[in-house]
């Protein structure tokens, strides 16, 4: 019997070598197992383990940490002497730089196409120039609200579906995909459902503008839900196609009196939204064919348990985003008796400008999370206890050098700000209202703040990665209070917009210590790399 089991956990560790050579986590592995068809109850008989869990983790130190990952499969061998020559890993670590940096960012040529089409029309899928403050105000905290309540769910999509695409398993994808979108649907629902009860109990803002303001949370909502799942498969031009149809779908109708403004909006998510959903079926009917033959089901009572931690920070990181503006329009320099919170366009005019630096720069926080773990686990395959200070010194080098990519990255990124702020084709070009000091300022401070924060994300994914959720999540939200508490501060005592300088402030604060916790990783690297 003792022959059998060991026999068996051989042929076993051999077909995932085979499939998917040295995985990055134990979590892999489980998944492994799963599109294997080894379901956790039959493992103590079969393979001698108590469960899933503990036979995952003596498989990936079989093949991370022990002799017997010296032994790789082809596709590791291939990609190990592809890089042996140093001018060669230069000019591919340069490519892959460039390559990583344009696949993250394409689907910036969606915002490229509502900001042409604003500036032609002055009409977007979800903005119009032609709207008051109050209308503003509903559309501006709609976006807000959406943004907030559906960051939980694109993270978790992100971080379940991924498992399971990396395996090639398609048949698991598209069953997690579909399942999160209804439950992130169902949480959409039920949180709009209690803002709106809320504010029924306690009126913040009349019924029907609370009506509006729901809308907008809704369909922003789910549009970025279902923009979750096209990273993960990797279809980012799908983004850009959906914007395109939403724009020339509504864009004729802008002059019909029959539909007013609000509508064309829905019309134009709705749209874009059923677009997604389209493709995303298509695309699972053609993978059919590539589907595991594996018939495991999905412990869906555990996936939310699992990813609480993910689900946590994808609230926490949207809330941070947007604590300046609701402190600045909160403050009554800017708010009207019957709005607690009141758009202030010259605020959101400076902060619309740092928000293209954050997202140009955003594209390289991809590249580091590859470059880094593809390295890593590069060196994790040649590492012995003999070289083991030379694997920590490595490990740490890449860190550092992805984190100065950033600061580097920064600077032709600020320029093209520069550009826009005070070039002849700038933004004084294309709008009627020229800018002004308040929003030149605010822009400035909110580049700061921004080069700060993507680098706190930087350090907050690697930690995730080391299963350290719970320390990002303390950080995250010491992070959000100093912004709330800063950004009271300076902008009651000086002046409304200074709530920007709160942002940075935490933003630092963020980025120092998620840093300091990343230094104490690595120098145990060996210890966190096999968690």
């Amino acid at each position: 019997m003792v022959k059998n089991i060991e026999e068996s956990t051989t042929i076993l560790l051999q077909k995932i070598k085979e499939k998917i050579g040295s995985p990055v986590s134990v979590d892999v592995v489980v998944a492994t197992l799963e599109s294997l068809g080894i379901k956790s109850e039959n493992v103590q008989e079969d393979f001698g383990y108590k469960n899933s869990w503990e036979l995952a983790t003596y498989i990936f130190q079989e093949l991370t940490v022990n002799v017997k990952s010296l032994i790789k499969n082809n596709k590791q061998l291939d990609q190990e002497s592809s890089i042996d020559e140093k001018p060669k890993k230069i000019a591919l670590n340069a490519y892959l730089f460039f390559k990583q940096y344009f696949l993250s960012t394409s689907y910036l040529l969606a915002f490229a196409i509502q900001l042409t089409s604003i500036i032609a029309y002055g009409f977007s899928i979800y903005i119009y120039t032609g709207f008051n403050h109050v209308q503003s105000t509903v559309v501006v905290l709609g976006i807000v609200i959406g943004m907030i309540i559906s960051g939980g769910f694109i993270q978790v999509i992100g971080n379940q579906v991924s498992k399971h695409f990396y395996l090639k398993d398609f048949r698991l994808v598209e069953e997690m995909t579909f399942y999160l979108l209804k439950k992130g649907t169902l949480f959409i629902v039920s949180c709009i459902a209690l803002l709106f009860l809320v504010n029924l109990a306690l009126p913040f803002y009349p019924v029907k503008t609370a009506l509006l303001i729901s809308s907008y949370a809704f369909w922003v909502a789910m549009l970025f839900l279902v923009f979750a799942p096209l990273h993960v498969i990797r279809n980012r031009k799908i983004i850009l196609l959906a914007t395109i149809v939403a724009t020339l779908t509504c864009l004729p109708l802008t002059d019909n009196t029959f539909f007013n403004i609000y509508q064309l909006h829905f019309l134009g998510l709705f749209v874009a939204i059923a677009t997604v959903i389209i493709f995303l079926i298509i695309y699972f009917k053609l993978k059919k064919g590539h589907h595991s033959s594996s018939k495991i089901k999905i412990h869906k009572g555990a996936i939310f348990y699992n990813n609480l931690h993910p689900f946590i920070y994808g609230i926490l990181i949207n809330i941070f985003f947007f604590i300046d503006r609701i402190i600045a329009w909160s403050g009554t320099e800017v708010g009207i008796f019957f709005m607690p919170i009141y758009y202030e366009k010259d605020y959101e005019i400076g902060m619309d400008i740092s928000i293209v630096f954050f997202l140009l720069l955003a594209g390289i926080l991809e590249y580091g999370n590859i470059s880094l773990f593809n390295l890593l686990n590069t060196y994790k395959n040649k590492t012995t206890l003999v070289n083991l200070k030379s694997y920590k010194r490595k490990v740490r080098n890449l860190y550092i050098k992805n984190l100065l990519l950033i600061f580097i990255a920064s600077l032709p990124i600020y320029f093209i700000i520069l550009y826009i702020l005070y070039g002849s084709w700038g933004y004084n070009h294309f709008f009627i209202e020229p800018l002004k000091g308040i929003n030149i300022k605010v822009a400035n401070i909110g580049v700061i703040g921004y080069l700060f924060l993507c680098c706190g994300m930087l350090n907050s994914s690697y930690l995730l990665s080391m299963k350290k959720q719970k320390e990002v999540l303390l950080i995250l939200s010491f992070s959000c209070i100093i912004n709330i508490t800063s950004g009271l501060i300076l902008s009651r005592l000086f002046s409304y917009e200074d709530s920007v300088y709160g942002m940075l402030i935490a933003s630092v604060a963020f980025t120092f210590l998620s840093f300091k916790e990343n230094i104490k990783v690595y120098k145990n690297i060996d210890y966190y790399a096999t968690l």
